[in-house]
């Protein structure tokens, strides 16, 4: 209703904003519009002809009582909180299984701080559900979320330093003997992309890369 309301605010306000217009020079003639009698703006394209429309020191100010509601043009209206069908939706655009969202919020790891779970569950919903090396969907059960800088190195728990793995990826990046390695390398079998991420990790927390 914001067309409606933006109304009454201008019927409230509209002669006090006027008088303080005037007293600080503005003007609804040319003389406004700065020294080459125009305004650089989208605005004038809009209201320029209107008889409301105030100028002062090149500048363009349109009165309150203008603001209308616009439609996002790329928003499905189908997609609410309003409907079955619409909630259906807007679920189904989350891309992420919600059942494993809330399981994550209903089961914090023992003795990590507020800001390590809520930032695993914001995670989560950034990373769209999916493994952050290897992109395959996380399971319940199955969630890692790993510390890109130890906390032994003084890595934190906060937001940009922390991802969400699978457990093998997660024991891999830790893997010190090369019995261990090659057993999980042999379950994730990744591709040269994901083994580049994975050595990465590796080096930030002090290991040598995989060959």
């Amino acid at each position: 209703m914001v067309s409606e309301d933006f109304n009454n605010i201008e019927w409230k306000i509209g002669r006090k904003v006027k008088d303080q217009l005037k007293r600080q020079g503005a003007t609804q003639s040319l003389k406004g519009r700065g020294k080459d009698g125009k305004v650089k703006d989208e605005i004038e394209k809009r209201y320029g002809k209107s008889k409301r429309v105030w100028y002062l020191r090149g500048h363009i100010i349109v009165p309150v009582g203008y603001v209308r509601t616009h439609n996002a043009l790329s928003r499905d209206r189908a997609i609410n909180r309003y409907t079955e069908e619409g909630r259906k939706k807007r679920h189904e655009n989350l891309e992420m299984d919600l059942r494993v969202m809330l399981w994550l919020m209903r089961n914090p790891t023992v003795g990590s701080s507020v800001e390590y779970a809520d930032n695993r569950i914001a995670i989560y919903s950034a990373q769209k559900g999916k493994c952050a090396v290897t992109g395959t969907e996380l399971k319940i059960g199955e969630i890692h979320c790993h510390h890109i800088k130890p906390r032994s190195k003084g890595g934190t728990d906060n937001y940009k330093n922390l991802i969400l793995i699978t457990e093998p990826v997660h024991k891999l990046i830790h893997a010190t003997k090369e019995e261990t390695i090659q057993s999980y390398i042999e379950v994730i079998n990744p591709n040269t992309k994901q083994l580049i991420k994975i050595n990465e990790l590796r080096k930030e927390a002090g290991l040598k890369s995989i060959a």
